[in-house]
């Protein structure tokens, strides 16, 4: 491309140039409201240079310029010490094709959210509100680079949430249900029926459950939950950029876990919910598998150009912006546990005392490994069969010694949908599992 030629006339040693479209839309209905919150499309471009060892960058909504590549240029500031990794020439055009069509007028689209919400009020006289959210990400990207790297990809997210409220004398619960896809038309890909089933059940489960017992457990995680344990307590901490300052850093090659124990951040998995579909990343370069945690120890990091360089690490295709104004920045795609060899009802019978934990509502971790989660869904486990149901559950530890107590993985897997916010950032991910067998876990609840 001529305007990247003019960038190396000028002195850079590399640069690359990103257009992207996003077309968007977005519903939302309540118990007594219906609106379009995004209908429309957001494009333009970003422009990087590497100028004497210091990035300078250039985006807009406009049209590309000569002007433009000069800006970047003078703009252009570091310490001088800005080291990347180089890639060969390479054109590609991916286009990932969707199994279900968004053909329908947006009226048609209010008109299947307005039957699920009157079917969620179905459910129980007890429910007294209702939020449901609908959006649909139409994603047109093109890359180019100094390196003769022609990058072009085509794809689309969606997906709706639906959050319920109910009320049963002096107790109110929430209760909600998430699914988005990269395979097309959300409510034609999953199952409308299953979905009430869960958000029943988890209504039912916050209105007539008991708070456990402050007090460690053995626990068995469920798909959901290791998936956002895996993403929180691990990903990130093997994200490069936080890594080398983290606690996974020092622990390289070394044994952490139990050697059936594999954690891995993956471009695209075959599972309808994977939505942190990276072919390319934004630096241009192609997804692999990065093995994370390999047979129990601490194998690889995710990285972006700098970093791969800084590390001396294999590329892996973690760099990504959620729009062509925000910078590159090391992100996971989807991340998961690798399924074991148990299956869900032997590890069930092996728990005499503890908790199924079933389904996240939010968390954190910190650069240390803490982490505390909440959960929406889980029941007591007495004598190796799944009894009560659980309300105001809540999860913590340390990241390091929960890997250490895992005692077995089953083969049953499935991925859930996310968005992972970071630096002023979001983008879709993909997080999943099997089930898992801690022996010990904290588990918040009632102090006695």
């Amino acid at each position: 491309m001529d305007l990247l030629k003019k960038a190396e006339e000028l002195g850079a040693t590399f640069a690359d140039l990103r257009i992207m479209k996003i077309k968007e839309l977005s519903l939302t209905v309540t118990e007594d409201r219906e609106l379009i919150t995004t209908n429309g499309i957001d494009q333009g471009f970003s422009l990087r240079v590497l100028y004497r060892g210091n990035w300078g960058y250039k985006s807009s909504t406009g049209e590309i310029g000569y002007d433009d590549v000069k800006d970047a240029i003078n703009v252009s500031y570091g310490d001088e010490k800005t080291n990347i990794i180089y890639m060969p020439p390479k054109k590609d055009n991916v286009d990932i094709k969707i199994k279900y069509d968004f053909n329908k007028l947006i009226k048609e689209k209010f008109n299947d959210l307005r039957k699920i919400r009157e079917s969620v009020f179905s459910l129980s006289d007890r429910i007294k509100s209702v939020n449901i959210r609908y959006y649909e990400s139409h994603f047109e990207k093109e890359y180019y680079s100094t390196e003769d790297r022609e990058i072009k990809q085509k794809y689309v997210i969606s997906g709706f949430s639906i959050v319920a409220v109910a009320r049963e004398n002096d107790i109110v619960a929430s209760a909600y249900v998430s699914k988005s896809t990269f395979q097309g038309y959300p409510l034609e890909v999953f199952d409308i029926n299953d979905i009430l089933q869960t958000l029943k059940i988890r209504i039912e489960g916050q209105l007539k459950g008991k708070p456990p017992k402050a007090d460690k457990y053995p626990v068995v995680l469920a798909p959901e939950v290791v998936g956002v344990f895996a993403h929180e307590a691990i990903g990130h901490l093997a994200e490069a950029d936080l890594a080398i300052n983290g606690i996974l850093y020092e622990l390289r090659g070394k044994q952490i876990a139990p050697e059936f124990l594999n954690i891995v951040d993956s471009p695209i998995v075959d599972y309808p919910m994977g939505i942190g579909v990276t072919i390319y990343d934004d630096d241009g370069i192609e997804g692999r598998d990065v093995h994370i945690i390999k047979n129990g120890a601490v194998n690889e990091f995710l990285t972006d150009r700098f970093y791969s360089s800084y590390l001396g690490q294999k590329p892996t295709g973690n760099a990504r912006a959620e729009d062509f104004r925000n910078p590159i920045i090391i992100r996971m795609r989807n991340t998961y546990i690798s399924p074991g060899s148990y299956s869900y009802d032997e590890m069930i019978k092996e728990v005499k005392q503890g908790i199924l934990l079933v389904s996240p509502r939010g968390g954190q971790t910190s650069p240390d490994g803490t982490f505390q989660f909440g959960i929406q869904e889980a029941y007591k486990i007495e004598n190796g069969e799944v009894k009560e149901p659980l309300r105001n559950v809540g999860i913590s530890g340390y990241t390091i010694e929960t890997l250490r107590d895992i005692k077995a993985i089953s083969k049953e897997f499935n991925v859930s949908p996310g968005y992972c916010g970071k630096d002023g950032q979001s983008v879709p991910v993909g997080v999943g599992g099997p089930y898992v067998l801690v022996e010990n876990m904290k588990v918040g609840g009632i102090i006695e």
